[in-house]
C-alpha cells in the first residue's frame, strides 16, 4: 500500500422516491472506480449517503402529516439496502440528517464565515420544486420544466452565497496549467 490516498463520492440523492436504476447505475461506477484504484495501492474512502433536506421533502411528509425525518427514515434505509443487494464496496453512508454530518456542516460554515468565502444577499429567480433547483429562461420550454412540464414557481429568498470571484483568476491558472484536470 502506498501513502496515496483518493476520496471517492456518489452524488447524495434526495430520498423522496425509492432508489431508481439512474442512482444504480452511478453507484455502481463509482464503485468501479473505487475498486480500481484499491487494486493500484491506493487508500480510497468511498462515500456515498443521502440528502434528506428539501422542499419536496417538507410537502410530502407535511402532506402525510408525518415530520420529514420520519418519512426519509424508511427511504434512507431503501438506499442503504441497495448498497448492500449490489456489493458496492464505500466505506461511509451519510445522512445529511446525522450528527455527525450536521457537526461537520457546522464547522465548514464557520471556516466559511471567518474567512469571508459567504456573503448574505437576495436572490429571485425560477424555481422548479419537482427539480429542486433554480432554473434560467432558455432551461424552459414554453415556459415550462422540460423534465416536470410545469410552469417554475417565481422564488425570492434571502440565502447565502460562496464568493468563488475570490479565486476566479488561481483557478483559471491552474486549468490552465493542468488541462485534463476537468
Amino acid at each position: 500500500m502506498t501513502d496515496r490516498q483518493k476520496t471517492i463520492s456518489s452524488s447524495i440523492p434526495y430520498v423522496n422516491a425509492k432508489p431508481h436504476i439512474g442512482f444504480a447505475t452511478e453507484l455502481l461506477y463509482t464503485d468501479v472506480l473505487a475498486r480500481y484504484f484499491r487494486q493500484r495501492g491506493v487508500n480510497v474512502q468511498f462515500s456515498t449517503g443521502t440528502d434528506e433536506h428539501g422542499q419536496k421533502i417538507a410537502d410530502t411528509a407535511s402532506g402525510l402529516q408525518k415530520t420529514p425525518r420520519e418519512y426519509v427514515d424508511h427511504l434512507s434505509n431503501d438506499f442503504r439496502n441497495l448498497l448492500k443487494q449490489l456489493n458496492i464496496s464505500n466505506d461511509h453512508f451519510i445522512r445529511t440528517t446525522e450528527e455527525r454530518h450536521l457537526n461537520a456542516a457546522q464547522l465548514f460554515w464557520k471556516r466559511l464565515r471567518a474567512s469571508d468565502d459567504i456573503y448574505k444577499d437576495r436572490y429571485t429567480g425560477l424555481y422548479c420544486v419537482g427539480c429542486e433547483s433554480f432554473k434560467t429562461e432558455k432551461d424552459l420550454e414554453n415556459g415550462l420544466c422540460p423534465n416536470h412540464h410545469v410552469a417554475p414557481q417565481i422564488v425570492e429568498e434571502e440565502n447565502y452565497f460562496f464568493r468563488l470571484s475570490r479565486y476566479q483568476d488561481s483557478l483559471l491558472r491552474y486549468y490552465s496549467e493542468h488541462p485534463d484536470f476537468v
